[in-house]
């Protein structure tokens, strides 16, 4: 009769893991379902057990995610001493760009400027500065060479084929930087996992993406206060009442137990208000915090 019962209850408790699962995933396509775009989503916990996804193997424009890579880029050739965080680079008044968001350009508003690395650096990957953008692609050889990085680490679909200058000049060229949910949370995940750069630039560019505060009603709204979430967002509105706007969020939570949350959401063609959007994603944040959180009792009991 106990030999019954432990195998009754061992049953059970795996269909109840399946159930969770299920419910996370259920939960997803509830939340995306009454919004008009499409949508690419992938959410999943530290050994990628448990998943949710809802076309995930889809292109979407990246906008402003495509700093993350170039900025991996970047620092791996400061790891391999091509460049240094405290190089001082030249920036001429024509880098320093109007028209366009760049904490940069109101800092050094008549450029002809020395700036270190290290702060350019800082403030494309903390305050998406666009101008710091098209430096650092520069430095890291163009886009083709933070594709080829990419391609090297694995990552297939994720193209960086445009700076953001040219975006600004024709707004149908931004679709060509493109990628795949699945793509932008397994560069996540391998930053994550130190397996991109050396202690020093990883520690540098996870502060940086930590203590972003770019677009706060997105993941971050979805999550309790003080909860460490190192992301990149990306943002385009050019296309609004015709082809749709772009509002992504993709990033790293880390749960009460010190695990982490891979987290990207991918949205274009956005027939709806930015503001609809981004409480869509807060939305994603929340039920995934709630379901992998440790306070979860069904996720603390396995």
């Amino acid at each position: 009769m106990k030999k019954t019962f432990i195998l009754l209850f061992s049953g059970f408790m795996a269909f109840s893991s399946i159930c969770v699962a299920q419910t996370l995933q259920e939960q997803v396509n509830a939340i995306v379902a009454s919004h008009h775009a499409k949508i690419g989503i992938v959410i999943e916990n530290a050994d990628g057990s448990e998943q949710a996804h809802y076309h995930s193997g889809d292109f979407f424009p990246m906008q402003s995610v495509f700093k993350f890579p170039i900025a991996l880029a970047v620092l791996d050739k400061v790891d391999k001493g091509e460049l240094r965080f405290n190089q001082r680079i030249f920036l001429k008044k024509s880098d320093l760009r109007p028209n366009t968001w760049s904490p940069l350009r109101e800092k050094y508003k008549n450029g002809n400027v020395y700036v270190s690395l290290k702060e350019i650096l800082r403030t494309t990957m903390k305050d998406s500065d666009n101008n710091g953008c098209d430096i650092l692609l520069k430095l890291a050889g163009g886009p083709g060479a933070v594709t080829a990085y990419l391609r090297e680490k694995g990552i297939k679909d994720m193209t960086v084929a445009t700076t953001e200058r040219t975006m600004h000049g024709d707004w149908n060229i931004q679709a060509k930087n493109r990628a795949t949910p699945e793509a932008t949370n397994r560069l996540l995940k391998l930053f994550y996992e130190k397996k991109l750069l050396k202690p020093d630039t990883q520690a540098f560019l996870w502060a940086a993406m930590r203590d972003s505060m770019v677009s706060p009603e997105r993941l971050r709204n979805g999550l309790p206060p003080k909860t460490p979430l190192i992301h990149k967002t990306g943002t385009s509105m050019a296309f609004y009442k015709k082809q749709g706007n772009t509002v992504n969020d993709i990033g790293i939570v880390v749960l009460p137990d010190g695990k982490p949350l891979f987290i990207s959401v991918l949205v274009s063609h956005g027939k709806e208000p930015k503001a609809k959007t981004e409480k869509m994603i807060a939305r994603l944040s929340k039920t995934a915090w709630e379901h992998f959180s440790s306070d979860n009792p069904a996720i603390a009991s396995r």
